[in-house]
């Protein structure tokens, strides 16, 4: 839904009659929201399941999409589909796709593809699908149908389960050893305290009785000994006690968000998520203008619809052999997403070429646009789990997630604002192949600094040094 939003910018520029910024801006916040409120996903996973964050998205995302058919200008839909819509599909895409990573070792990447795989396949169906019912019922009548097929993630949601079987790394199970070193000793001296006991035939009950009876008279002297020079008001003291816990819940969540960019944020990591800003911008004008560039340039509205799911279809095979190239042992993972993004780059600047402005060009440039993009989407998580470790595999796919939003909030409205003042798409496109190509590029100083500076820069194992990750 999120990516077939172009198909509806057609129908809102003909409705409200604002300026192309202005309609692309509504699916702008929509993806921005959408990707860069991963880390407040990651947070609630931290306090709740994945199945309860996921339930909570979908009962947002669906109460979006049944407000839109009401708004009566551009501004409100900035807020149903952009903030409310948005919000909601990324705590049903964050907790599913990280799930996806924890139930696979051995074949995570080949997972993670057909997982992703889904989203070229939606991407297939959906435009066509939102084309034919705008047809026959109006883009009200549509949506109002999308709310209602967007309640079954509901049912998708609730079948999310936790990983069986919970893997605990030797750092982790030290520290529980050593947090519950106190417990054990106290329970030793209590177990041979009784075993004396026995030997000396004395009553264990009646040695617990007087023991917990001399504790509590202590306690009793200790309570009369002291004396308050002032009378305690009980309303006060539990003023204070809220005060100390909201104290500590913050002291807490800042720790623990220190605890996580300590984690996240190694070198390697940083430039990848720099390079995830860099071709999300260029993917995200693709997507959302692709359907309006096919118009613009002379095809027909159901044409240029049939050419726009080809991305879909693109990324729908792009997924599986990303997943299935990042699951050959002989593969070199970041060598093949360095690749791919170059290649998408290219083929998004290819669309500027006036000779392929026919539906079979448009049809063959977006199919392989697409494919590359598939390719990127299939590596994602195994990249990250490379980078990262499975320990912080979640925090990571969360900031990562926002470095998408970021990417996605900016592009649009640029590539708009270029609509504007040139009158066409083409330099959009351009645009978006460029910082494609860039971003691709400097994922290359990653394993240049492995080269360079062998040390471990992050707290994860640094399996980033496996063999088919670099």
């Amino acid at each position: 839904m999120a990516q077939s939003i172009g198909v509806y910018n057609v129908e809102f520029l003909d409705y409200f009659e604002n300026s192309a910024a202005a309609i692309s801006l509504v699916g702008s916040i929509n993806v921005g929201i959408f990707l860069g409120a991963g880390p407040i996903a990651g947070l609630l996973m931290n306090y709740m399941s994945h199945r309860q964050v996921a339930l909570i998205g979908a009962t947002i995302s669906s109460i979006g999409l049944t407000c839109m058919p009401f708004t009566p200008n551009v501004e409100y839909m900035y807020l149903f589909f952009g903030l409310l819509t948005g919000l909601g599909y990324c705590l049903l895409y964050v907790p599913s796709h990280v799930l996806c990573g924890l139930y696979f070792e051995r074949h995570r990447s080949l997972a993670s593809g057909i997982a992703k795989s889904g989203e070229g396949f939606g991407s297939i169906v959906f435009p066509y699908i939102i084309y034919m019912l705008i047809e026959k019922y109006g883009w009200k009548g549509s949506f109002f149908l999308m709310a209602g097929l967007s309640l079954h993630n509901f049912v998708f949601a609730a079948l999310l389960r936790p990983p069986t079987q919970p893997k605990y790394h030797e750092c982790s199970i030290a520290k529980i050893a050593t947090t519950e070193n106190v417990d054990l000793l106290e329970t030793e001296n209590e177990l041979l305290e009784m075993k004396d006991i026995k030997s000396e035939n004395i009553n264990i009950r009646d040695h617990l009785e007087k023991k917990h009876l001399i504790n509590a008279r202590k306690l009793d002297d200790i309570s009369h000994e002291r004396h308050f020079p002032y009378t305690v008001d009980e309303h006060e003291t539990h003023t204070n006690n809220i005060h100390m816990a909201v104290d500590i819940i913050c002291k807490t969540f800042i720790s623990n968000i220190k605890n996580q960019w300590k984690k996240v944020f190694t070198f390697g990591f940083s430039i990848y998520f720099i390079n995830n800003i860099c071709w999300n911008m260029g993917a995200s004008i693709v997507t959302l203008f692709g359907a309006e560039f096919n118009t613009n340039v002379g095809l027909e509205k159901e044409d240029a619809t049939i050419v726009f799911m080809l991305i879909g279809g693109g990324a729908f095979v792009g997924s599986v052999l990303g997943g299935l190239l990042g699951n050959l042992a002989c593969c070199n993972r970041i060598a093949v997403y360095i690749i791919a993004n170059i290649a998408n780059g290219i083929f998004a600047l290819l669309f500027a070429l006036p000779f392929l402005h026919n539906f079979w060009g448009l049809l063959m440039l977006s199919f392989l646009w697409g494919l590359m993009f598939g390719v990127i989407l299939g590596l994602l998580m195994v990249v990250t789990a490379d980078l990262l470790g499975e320990e912080a595999l979640g925090y990571g796919y969360g900031y990562l997630m926002f470095a998408n939003g970021i990417g996605c909030s900016i592009a649009p409205p640029l590539a708009g604002w270029l609509l504007d003042v040139t009158g066409g798409l083409v330099p959009g496109f351009m645009f978006a192949g460029s910082i494609t190509i860039l971003g691709g590029l400097l994922v290359a100083l990653i394993p240049l600094q492995r080269k360079l500076c062998p040390i471990k820069d992050n707290r994860a194992g640094n399996p980033a040094e496996s063999r088919n990750a670099f």
